[in-house]
């Protein structure tokens, strides 16, 4: 929601539901156009959420009038207009925005509102409300600090500031110097006091997204990877991670020119993987309601892809004890599945203690004796055999010859399932004699029998 344009961008987002009182857990919901499946509104409803704010359509200003730049609930709206707010533009808009409200008569503006442009701004809303009773706006962090702040919260009936993206990244990214995590827990602190005061409600807008960043070898940003996986960069042999994931962030360099999903990357160049830490998010939740915030919103309702971020069963569940419960099953007689049965996400694991390529989890599969005769990876990234695996030099071997499976994989999500390909035994072989484990998984580290098809 952020945006670095010096364009003027205003965004319109519909309460779907009657809100409600209370310190729950609601949703920005930005660029869908598909509805809600069944799975998701059986779990939003299991969380009582009460509220999305659906991103339903964006508008331009150009020559002094607010213009949809595509139909409502699929375009954008921006603005390179110095005086956005004059009154033959927003009689305008408020009839647009009048018509998007409907009968609910609920909106909410999303206007990255220049510091010198936040009186006009309140000025704006106070003539907007004759079009749109019920009006919710969101806000920068650092809003109470300017004076027209005061003005604002007497013309909006509430208020969602962003607390994230609080700073923009840095010349010279390196190594000792990362870019800012999604998440600063000191930053967070900072900008809750401020909001403590606020003296009409207001709910925390906190992130829950993941974000690749390219910086060249001087440090300076590229821009962002669009439409990536985790497997596409946690597993690249020509990355290698410069530290310790902190906060969710983690750095890796070229040691070649690569691509990584479709974008090119110039050797030396720094990929930054920036991940909402689930501890940060969890405490910068407690935070906020301490501040007396009225609710939280996430952004964004998770969609399935990996800048998704958190599953949206796992948002349900940030402060809960409870590990990823990793099961392997059958599927048939030649196929195999990874469960992840608990409501709790396995993160993705892109930085281990020994550095360099330590990275990702591995589903070992262990036998006796030669015992395999076929194996692909199917959802796993890749499968590879050995024998000899406890020895300090195990052998890498045809799968014919190996003892031991390895499947590798990045992450898996509560309820998700990864399946192997194509997995023969030979005549006389059972999945009796087979054992498994999760390495770098706690809570699936030791060996277990794999659960035979239908089992829970």
């Amino acid at each position: 929601m952020r945006r670095s344009s010096a364009w003027l961008t205003l965004l319109l987002a519909l309460f779907v539901r009657a809100a409600a009182g209370g310190e729950g857990i609601d949703y920005w919901v930005w660029h869908r156009t598909t509805p809600l499946s069944a799975a998701e509104r059986a779990e939003l409803a299991a969380q009582e959420v009460q509220t999305l704010f659906w991103n339903v359509g964006e508008m331009e200003n150009r020559a002094g009038a607010w213009r949809w730049k595509t139909p409502p609930r699929v375009g954008r709206l921006m603005s390179e207009w110095k005086q956005p707010f004059t009154p033959a533009a927003l009689a305008g808009l408020g009839a647009e925005l009048k018509s998007v409200a409907g009968e609910s008569g609920r909106v909410q503006l999303d206007f990255d509102c220049p510091d010198r442009l936040l009186a006009d701004y309140a000025a704006a809303l106070h003539r907007i409300r004759n079009f749109v009773p019920h009006l919710s706006i969101t806000a920068l962090a650092g809003w109470p600090r300017l004076p027209g702040f005061a003005a604002l919260t007497r013309e909006a009936g509430e208020i969602a500031p962003m607390f994230y993206d609080l700073q923009r990244d840095p010349t010279g990214v390196s190594a000792s110097a990362p870019p800012p995590p999604l998440l600063d827990p000191v930053q967070i602190e900072a900008a809750l006091r401020l909001w403590s005061a606020c003296p009409i409600p207001w709910r925390a807008g906190l992130p829950t997204f993941a974000r690749l960043t390219v910086f060249d070898r001087t440090g300076l940003s590229r821009g962002q990877i669009p439409n990536w996986t985790w497997d596409d960069f946690c597993f690249h042999k020509s990355l290698h991670t410069l530290a310790p994931t902190r906060l969710g962030v983690t750095l890796f360099r070229a040691d070649a020119d690569t691509r990584v999903a479709a974008t090119p990357i110039v050797k030396d160049d720094i990929l930054a993987s920036r991940f909402t830490d689930r501890a940060a998010l969890a405490h910068a939740v407690a935070q906020a309601r301490a501040a007396g915030a009225a609710g939280i919103v996430f952004f964004r309702l998770p969609d399935g892809s990996d800048p998704g971020g958190w599953s949206l069963r796992n948002l349900a569940r940030l402060a809960a004890p409870e590990r990823p419960r990793l099961i392997l099953r059958s599927t048939s007689a030649e196929q195999l599945e990874l469960v992840n049965e608990s409501p709790v996400d396995l993160a993705p694991r892109l930085s281990g203690e020994k550095g360099g390529l330590d990275r990702g989890y591995a589903l070992e599969i262990d036998a006796p004796a030669p015992l395999f005769r076929e194996a692909l990876a199917g959802d796993f990234w890749r499968v590879t055999a050995h024998a000899r695996p406890d020895t300090k030099k195990p052998v890498a071997v045809a799968v014919p010859l190996a003892t031991r499976l390895t499947f590798w994989f990045s992450e898996l999500r509560a309820g998700a399932t990864l399946r192997t390909g194509l997995l023969q035994l030979a005549p006389g072989a059972s999945l009796e004699n087979l054992r498994y484990r999760v390495v770098d998984c706690a809570a699936a580290a030791d060996w277990k029998p794999v659960e035979p098809s239908g089992s829970k």
